[in-house]
């Protein structure tokens, strides 16, 4: 796949491409937590349901990851919107296509294809904004959001790159300022939704302006990471510190402060601490990607290529896994919210790790070294960039 070194020079932060993959384990832990109605066991169904913070990290690592050239100025237009392109839309059409053929074969248990305008819908990403989705694919309003970004980048990455020519006050109080945004208006999307109007301000809610906390965080890591080396490796120089304090934040969150774990409206108060917990979340533990591996365990991770295969699969492990779910519970006859967590867990993981294997080896990875081959980037300091999914 297409891939971000994530280092001022010619290397690369070995631990991000752990902590994709992990995104993708935390949503697909979400969803099955939602589909067994482990999600409404007590604390630790909360715990679970808790895996939603993925779409954090993806959001994050999203940010860091493709902002940085565009800053640095070690990235062409043209060669970066070919390599989202085929980084991001072959997979999904494969994925987009099981979940039509699911559809169309079981129209009864799955709700069937809807109307031409839906499946077109879902050809080019717009399904976040419509609020009309499949029942195998609703993971994927991120993707949406994720397109608006992936348009807004360049315009973004040039602006914050002038931006870090200012003092570091400015710089971060200037990001933090859109993260205070972010969360307003994460807390006027409740606020409307519980008037009411459930489309608008759901669209809102999903919308890269809604989670633009997420992004800012990603951003700032980006601006840290860009600067002079030194300045950065202090900050995730203690990388076991950061992810303990993130694992903290997340169990916040697992209380009634972050609101309802199924499909309750939260409080205005509820989404702007959940919004600004998953931010600081996602943040920290991305940010002890950064450092180096330290210890046996992330340095094994790194030399056997665990992190990079989990980077490899997570953007197919995301497309499939709720197809895998749809399929195992229509063919079992299990009623949804219903049934054993580890069970369907390990069930769900098997199917779907064997058909995004087929996604990434067959499909993705081809693709993508014919187009790095085609299209290089054109000047030798420049890294290229993971989806997100996020980075998926």
């Amino acid at each position: 796949m297409a891939r971000h070194d994530g280092t001022g020079g010619g290397g690369r932060f070995p631990l991000v491409d752990a902590v994709r993959g992990l995104a993708a384990v935390f949503v697909l832990v979400a969803h099955v937590s939602f589909w067994t109605g482990t999600s409404a066991l007590d604390v630790p169904g909360a715990i679970l349901a808790r895996g939603d913070s993925g779409v954090a990290i993806f959001f994050v690592l999203s940010a860091m990851l493709l902002l940085r050239p565009w800053i640095t100025g070690r990235t062409a237009a043209r060669t970066y919107w070919i390599h989202r392109l085929i980084r991001i839309y072959p997979a999904y059409l494969l994925g987009l296509a099981g979940v039509l053929l699911v559809a169309a074969l079981l129209p009864g248990q799955t709700g069937g294809l809807g109307s031409p305008g839906k499946v077109v819908a879902h050809l080019f990403f717009l399904q976040g904004y419509t609020d009309d989705q499949y029942q195998a694919f609703t993971q994927t309003w991120s993707l949406t959001t994720e397109i608006t970004f992936y348009l807004l980048v360049p315009v973004i990455g040039i602006a914050l790159g002038r931006l870090a020519r200012c003092r570091d006050r400015v710089v971060f109080g200037t990001l933090a300022g859109i993260g205070v945004l972010g969360v307003l208006l994460q807390t006027l999307s409740t606020v409307w939704s519980r008037s009411g109007n459930t489309w608008g301000a759901g669209v809102l809610g999903r919308s890269v302006l809604g989670h633009l906390a997420w992004y800012a965080a990603g951003a700032a890591i980006a601006l840290l990471v860009s600067g002079p080396r030194d300045r950065w490796e202090r900050v995730a120089a203690r990388p076991a510190a950061c992810a303990a304090v993130a694992l903290c934040v997340l169990l916040v969150t697992a209380t009634p402060l972050g609101g309802p774990v199924d499909l309750h409206l939260p409080t205005p108060a509820q989404a702007a601490f959940k919004e600004t917990a998953y931010a600081v979340f996602a943040g920290l533990l991305v940010l002890a990607a950064m450092g180096r591996p330290r210890g046996d365990v992330t340095t094994a991770v790194v030399d056997t290529g665990l992190a990079r295969w989990a980077g490899d699969m997570s953007y197919a492990v995301f497309l499939w896994q709720v197809l895998a779910l749809q399929v195992l519970y229509v063919l079992t006859g299990q009623p949804v919210l219903t049934g054993s967590f580890w069970l369907v867990l390990i069930a769900v993981s098997a199917v779907t790790l064997l058909v995004a294997s087929a996604s990434v080896y067959l499909v993705e990875q081809p693709l993508l070294r014919w187009a790095h081959r085609r299209w290089p980037t054109g000047r030798p300091t420049a890294p290229t960039s993971p989806s997100t999914p996020v980075a998926r």
